[in-house]
């Protein structure tokens, strides 16, 4: 009997150990992800209407100072938990929350715009600023 009992408090002692340990990882992990340099942007979609998805209006979202727009996107998409294709050798989006280039129209395709101006640079290489405002419309 005495035996069962050092050996049950010996496990319990066991699992408070591994508790504190496992919670320690969680915020150790926490750390490496924190943002350091923070900037705020807002990051809006703009839906096809045949998509019948809701359209995402001037969400604020912090980024990473130094973020490019592609950056941003997958970061968002990712915490939002938000589908998004990115072509890999040209690194543009192809598609968001399913709607892929050409899908409801042949021509149009995924194009983003800052502070209202269309920008033809690329995703990957388009560095956001404080404050900008990051627009995807789906449009020719």
């Amino acid at each position: 009997m005495r035996n069962r009992r050092s050996a049950y408090l010996a496990l319990c002692a066991v699992l408070l150990v591994f508790l504190f340990t496992a919670g320690g990882c969680g915020n150790e992990q926490k750390e490496e992800t924190k943002i350091v340099n923070p900037i705020e942007i807002t990051i809006s979609i703009d839906y096809p209407d045949k998509s019948e998805l809701e359209d995402i209006v001037e969400v604020p979202f912090k980024i990473e100072e130094g973020s490019t727009v592609l950056d941003a996107m997958q970061l968002y998409c990712n915490v939002n938990e938000m589908a998004l294709t990115v072509e890999t050798t040209g690194a543009s989006v192809q598609g968001i929350s399913g709607v892929e280039n050409g899908d409801f129209f042949a021509q149009r395709t995924w194009q983003y715009q800052i502070n209202g101006q269309l920008c033809s640079e690329n995703e990957s290489e388009k560095v956001l600023a404080d404050g900008d405002a990051l627009q995807w419309v789906y449009q020719k």
